[in-house]
């Protein structure tokens, strides 16, 4: 008898979209009087809300989506980062605010969702630096996948997606250049472990099977965990680039980022029932890999 046979009783998850809501608005309003640790503490439970209403959503089971979510912060990058050893929790609340609102748009695209995905990716801006280039890459791409009877007004929806994104853009520049201020004071920068070369980092690339089994597998794949692989592919090339040019980014960070795409993923699966058990093996061999990678570094030199 295998897990999926006592996982026929789901919670009821009514209440979990206000209980999430209401911590990001606590959190947004309240993090200058907080004290760091309360703000790690709570952005640790506002990304494993998220991961988990997002696995129950997809229609995954119950017993499933608590098991994927602790194995989420059992990958090392999300373990450092919400632990505050190394990475940045806030790069992979940023990386799975926009991979599932992206998702959703491929799948959806009412008034809801374009609100949704400009939401999040200005959101993304406040959250980590990394933001706005994920916008640059994601909204083309969003709005070019064709769609069936969908052939006009392109344009408009890119200006559409755009506006809020630019705003938030233009807020921070003005922000830092004008009045001095850097998010980063808040919510804190991220702390690299040791120097990692880029051979190393770009390997991080390999700590999510769920990703890889979204773009190989015929049965998995689906638009919209296609956009999800895109949202790691292009934190990857974005930590590669700022490493080259001399931004210090630890291994954890990218860690972080691929293992916050991959829940997206995972919940774009066809046949939720069925996949539960290669979702859940897939989530623990990440977790396994990525604490070797962590340190694949220090045991090769």
């Amino acid at each position: 008898m295998t897990l999926l046979d006592f996982a026929s009783v789901r919670v009821r998850t009514t209440l979990l979209p206000p209980v999430i809501a209401a911590l990001a608005l606590t959190l947004a309003v309240m993090f200058p009087l907080l004290s760091p640790l309360t703000i790690r503490a709570m952005a640790d439970v506002l990304f494993a809300a998220l991961v988990f209403h997002g696995l129950i959503s997809a229609q995954i089971p119950t017993l499933y989506a608590v098991a994927i979510t602790v194995l989420s912060f059992a990958q090392a990058g999300i373990f450092l980062s919400a632990t505050d050893k190394a990475g940045s929790i806030w790069l992979a609340l940023a990386v799975y605010c926009v991979a599932s609102a992206a998702a959703a748009f491929v799948k959806h695209r009412d008034a809801r969702r374009v609100m949704l995905l400009g939401g999040a990716l200005s959101l993304a801006q406040l959250l980590d630096p990394m933001g706005a280039v994920l916008a640059i890459f994601l909204l083309p791409v969003c709005v070019g996948l064709p769609r069936p009877g969908e052939g006009r007004d392109k344009a408009g929806l890119l200006a559409l997606l755009l506006f809020m994104p630019i705003v938030t853009a233009a807020v921070l520049a003005y922000a830092r250049g004008v009045l001095g201020i850097h998010l980063t004071d808040f919510i804190g920068r991220p702390r690299a472990v040791e120097h990692t070369s880029l051979p190393f980092i770009l390997l991080a690339g390999f700590a999510a099977p769920a990703l890889w089994l979204t773009v190989l597998v015929r049965p998995l794949r689906h638009p919209a965990g296609l956009i999800a692989v895109f949202t790691a592919i292009v934190a990857i090339v974005e930590i590669a680039l700022t490493f080259v040019v001399g931004i210090e980014r630890d291994m954890a960070s990218m860690l972080a980022a691929v293992a916050a795409a991959a829940p997206v993923a995972i919940s774009t699966w066809p046949r939720p029932l069925q996949n539960a058990d290669l979702a859940l093996a897939s989530s623990a061999l990440s977790a396994i890999v990525s604490w070797l990678l962590l340190y694949l570094p220090s045991a090769v030199n």
